[in-house]
């Protein structure tokens, strides 16, 4: 059976460029998809959160992409999640209940749980922040990247590989990183020394990445064997 073809967007009557454009967030999601960059699909950075996600959304959505996939990790919200687990959002939605649902040649190519994404305003940290987002997953940017799309009428997916499970409690990564994802060596030492019993799931999210990464590359690199 032949692939779903992704139509091309068109802005202001002017064919897109002939580009998938994958737009991550963190360092760890870039070095995973890196292997992927070829002519036709690009990679772009965000940094973290919704903030940051519209704003590298607009300057991707400027160069004229024929699609713009949201790749990178997110967190379960249902409990059969696991670890390296794949999910392609159906839609996804905000905490204000806006929605926006995938394009359905996008979905139809891609591998993946099928189900809503939730962007939060923070990172979902333990059981209880997860218990009040009601969907598959959830993540920081991926509603602030549809949201762009829709508006300028390109094809969108979100297609992201979980790190952290139902259960897991998560170390204070806001205390932790940067706005570009990264761990700040000093903060680090500091916060450890006073909170030591974060360090096991510091840990536990190093392994959670380093398995969701392998899933990425690979679930990314099927989605653009079937529509690249």
């Amino acid at each position: 059976m032949a692939a779903p073809a992704v139509p091309d967007a068109r802005a202001g009557g002017r064919a897109a460029l002939d580009e998938i454009a994958l737009l991550c967030a963190v360092p760890a999601e870039r070095r995973a998809l890196a292997g992927l960059e070829r002519p036709g699909v690009s990679l772009r950075s965000s940094g973290m959160g919704a903030e940051a996600a519209d704003r590298a959304a607009a300057a991707v959505l400027a160069g004229g992409p024929r699609a713009v996939v949201a790749a990178g990790f997110c967190g379960a919200l249902d409990p059969g999640l696991r670890v390296g687990d794949l999910v392609a959002a159906e839609a996804v939605a905000d905490e204000d209940g806006a929605r926006f649902p995938a394009d359905p040649a996008l979905l139809a190519a891609a591998p993946g749980r099928r189900g809503v994404m939730v962007t939060a305003r923070r990172l979902a940290r333990t059981p209880a922040d997860r218990a009040r987002l009601d969907g598959l997953a959830v993540d920081l940017e991926s509603a602030a990247i549809a949201r762009r799309c829709a508006e300028a009428g390109v094809p969108f997916l979100a297609l992201r590989a979980v790190t952290d499970e139902v259960g897991h409690v998560l170390p204070d990564f806001d205390r932790l990183m940067n706005a570009a994802g990264q761990l700040t060596p000093g903060l680090g030492l500091v916060h450890f020394a006073l909170h030591p019993r974060q360090l096991a799931g510091l840990v536990r999210v190093g392994r959670g990445a380093r398995r969701a990464s392998g899933a990425l590359a690979d679930g990314i690199g099927q989605l653009l064997g079937r529509i690249a």
